[in-house]
């Protein structure tokens, strides 16, 4: 079932994002095997994650963006 903010498409914003390539090509082989474009993967991971932290009162975790540079690397 979709999220119920993918719900109207005349909502959309469109933008481009710069991503990683690890990050893209899991994003690739998830929405493959979902079945579903990149755009709602995508949303989908991101309003999930939101949820998870507001609602759990978490702090995203410390420099995600320095663990992706880290694993690129190697």
């Amino acid at each position: 079932m979709s999220p119920s903010y993918m719900a109207n498409k005349s909502t959309r914003f469109y933008t481009g994002v710069a991503l990683e390539p690890e990050v893209i090509g899991y994003l690739n082989d998830l929405s493959e095997r979902m079945r579903m474009n990149r755009s709602w993967v995508l949303n989908t991971i991101v309003y999930e994650y939101a949820k998870l932290i507001e609602n759990k009162k978490l702090m995203p975790t410390r420099s995600i963006e320095a663990v992706i540079r880290k694993e690129a690397a190697i």
